[in-house]
């Protein structure tokens, strides 16, 4: 199967709900020049960015990047001449990366095996560090179920710091148990939950409306959830609710209202979470989500 790709999930969830990658592939094209490194074949781009992660930079004192691919046109099943074009791209990233002399976070899309197994042949001294399953919903509302004294709604600054604790606590309880990428590498595991209650601090720190919802239960914060959003769609990203309170029905509330806000403004819906939390995945089956995309972390430290 042929489609066009780029590590972009706000447009990566709206190709796949609506079978369209005719756009993205011109717009790949239009944005060769922005890559760090890109090649050029047949009229087709297969290139990288690699950004550096300052929150996570900040953390640990050193510099951490992020790579992310770009491939114009791709094939997800084998094909030897585009073997020819990943090789050539992923020697280039290794040396690209020993000369930074930094540490670096490869994300490799899983259905493109030819990428995938030359990453496997250039890179030889990476950690690999999980993998992350993107879910979408499109084209239809979300009937949310009416529970006694819950309250679903999008606060003001004034009230996010009023109840700034109460609401942090929460998160930080929902994190101590989580295991994602910084969690599983060698180097960064010491101070993995550091990032995650960065996140979440930073959107009680800069506020912007639109960017969080919280849940009331009788009046009592229970639930926080932080969402992004760009013209295509509407992102679920970090939420902690009440161990209290689990039982309620404030995750799924707070998921179908960003639903139904994606649905109102004819975007989709998104979010993602690691590939072994099967929890959060069969609430979105449940809600009538679908796996569109995995894409593999795997870690290098060229410090």
């Amino acid at each position: 199967m042929k489609l066009s790709y780029y590590d972009d999930i706000f447009r990566l969830s709206h190709c796949y709900a609506h079978n369209e990658f005719a756009q993205l592939r011109q717009e790949i094209l239009d944005m060769k020049d922005q890559l760090t490194y890109y090649i050029e074949d047949d009229g087709e781009i297969w290139g990288y960015n690699i950004k550096k992660n300052e929150p996570v930079s900040r953390v640990y004192g050193f510099d951490v990047f992020v790579v992310r691919f770009a491939f114009s046109s791709v094939e997800t099943l084998h094909d030897a001449k585009q073997v020819q074009n990943a090789k050539k791209l992923m020697a280039h990233l290794r040396t690209e990366m020993e000369e930074g002399h930094a540490y670096y976070n490869v994300r490799i899309p899983a259905n493109i095996m030819d990428v995938y197994k030359c990453m496997n042949d250039e890179l030889k001294r990476g950690f690999f560090c999980g993998g992350t399953v993107e879910y979408y919903i499109d084209g239809h509302p979300y009937e949310i179920p009416y529970h006694e004294g819950l309250r679903i709604f999008y606060p003001d600054n004034a009230y996010l710091q009023a109840n700034r604790d109460i609401l942090l606590d929460i998160t930080y309880q929902s994190f101590k148990t989580y295991q994602g990428q910084y969690h599983i590498s060698p180097v960064l595991c010491k101070q993995a939950s550091v990032i995650y209650n960065n996140w979440i601090e930073w959107h009680f720190d800069h506020f912007e409306e639109g960017r969080v919802l919280v849940t009331e239960y009788h009046g009592e914060p229970v639930g926080i959830m932080t969402t992004t959003e760009t013209e295509y769609a509407v992102e679920a990203t970090l939420s902690g609710i009440s161990t209290k309170y689990r039982k309620l029905g404030a995750y799924s509330s707070m998921i179908g209202t960003l639903v139904n806000r994606a649905y109102e403004h004819g975007k989709t819906f998104t979010t993602s979470t690691q590939l072994d939390n099967y929890v959060v995945q069969k609430t979105w089956i449940g809600m009538g989500a679908r796996p569109y995309f995995t894409y593999y972390n795997v870690h290098y430290d060229f410090r």
